[in-house]
């Protein structure tokens, strides 16, 4: 038989003991709890930052895609094109955009009524598919800098030479806010 002296002199120990592992269980779930919360908002921002250079790269591209169309313009043209100032104008005179009072705008900064009045869009002439993913068609406003001549001889019929263009365009990501402006400087001979 067992000694009931021995049992009940065992019995507070046991219950001390037991206490403190379950305090000490707790704690490490709530370590590991929060393990996984840092976890999982590290695997959410490093999903958003994807999703953000993946905006911009498409906007990247769409504004490119509207640069283009904007040369593909150009190229097609069999005669030079008349410049103007007044919107909506296909070929702008260097110093003439409308709304702005800036010699040489800086067109990244301006507001989307802007583009949409004075802009070509992508593709409106051409018939090119849409852009997929994109917010908002690409835009693009070819500015006519300069006709610089071949050669100094005057008076023998026109003077042949070259017409330079600055085409801007702008694009978008899969949301508005992601936007890309690319410029190019275009020279053809008519």
């Amino acid at each position: 038989m067992r000694d009931s002296r021995m049992a009940s002199s065992r019995l507070p120990y046991r219950a001390a003991e037991g206490g403190a592992i379950l305090v000490v269980a707790l704690l490490l779930l709530l370590v590991l709890t929060l393990l996984a919360l840092a976890a999982m908002n590290m695997s959410f921002n490093q999903e958003r930052m994807a999703g953000n250079a993946r905006n911009v790269n498409t906007a990247f591209q769409a504004a490119e895609a509207g640069l283009r169309d904007g040369e593909q313009w150009l190229i097609n043209r069999t005669a030079r094109p008349d410049p103007c100032v007044g919107a909506p104008c296909a070929v702008y005179d260097r110093a003439g955009l409308p709304d702005l009072t800036v010699e040489a705008p800086d067109l990244r900064f301006l507001e989307d009524t802007w583009w949409t009045t004075n802009g070509r869009i992508f593709g409106e002439e051409s018939g090119t598919p849409a852009i997929p993913g994109v917010a908002r068609a690409p835009d693009s406003v070819i500015e006519n800098y300069a006709f610089v001549p071949d050669s100094l001889t005057v008076g023998a019929g026109p003077p042949t030479g070259r017409d330079f263009y600055k085409i801007t365009a702008r694009g978008t990501g899969g949301v508005a806010a992601a936007q890309a402006v690319v410029e190019s400087t275009f020279t053809r001979r008519y």
